[in-house]
């Protein structure tokens, strides 16, 4: 049934007369209600929508004229009002989405394991590495690298010269980029063990 407003009804609107008022809350909001879980399909938030909408009706009364059709007045005003929400609801999740998303970034950055986890496949790697080099390489490595001895002390203590240290590190450095090749960004930052 259409709601078309006459004189005597734009009196009662615009004198807000509650009783009116409710007289036509009763007759529209179960359509109403329908109209607006089309959209948003949850019941409670329709309502919501709907009594939104008669709010407004409310506070708009004094501009409601003459011939106006409620019904038509109040479902393109539960129109609008659910399609806010919905825009609301797409910003909110985008952003939720993003802080999702930057939240688990925050966390994988905060969260050590993660980096203890790379720094053990690395070592492993390495020690991969190390048992492929040579007796003479493997020595070298570990004296330079592991124990920070120089070239120097090396030839000393292994009773060869210098100029073979060196070679046998350059090998040894050969067999180790090889092993590591596929973490050479981060073993930039192992610059000490491999350099």
């Amino acid at each position: 049934m259409s709601i078309s407003v006459d004189k005597s009804m734009l009196k009662l609107l615009h004198k807000g007369d509650e009783h009116f008022y409710r007289s036509v809350f009763n007759q529209l909001q179960p359509a109403l209600v329908s109209y607006a879980k089309e959209y948003v399909i949850d019941t409670d938030m329709a309502s919501n929508i709907v009594q939104e909408a008669f709010l407004k009706l409310w506070e708009q009364r004094k501009n409601i004229k003459v011939g106006t059709v409620l019904n038509a007045y109040l479902y393109k005003s539960v129109r609008n009002i659910c399609l806010n929400y919905l825009r609301h609801l797409k910003v909110v999740d985008k952003h939720a989405g993003q802080m999702n998303e930057l939240s688990l970034n925050y966390d994988a950055l905060k969260d050590k394991s993660a980096e203890r986890l790379l720094e053990a496949e690395i070592m492993e790697r390495l020690q991969s590495a190390i048992e492929k080099m040579t007796p003479q390489c493997r020595n070298v490595f570990v004296l330079s690298r592991f124990e920070n001895k120089t070239y120097k002390e090396i030839a000393a203590e292994l009773g060869i010269a210098e100029k073979t240290v060196e070679n046998q590190m350059g090998k040894a450095l050969k067999v180790a980029r090889m092993e590591l090749k596929e973490f050479l960004p981060i073993t930039v930052m192992l610059y000490n063990i491999l350099n």
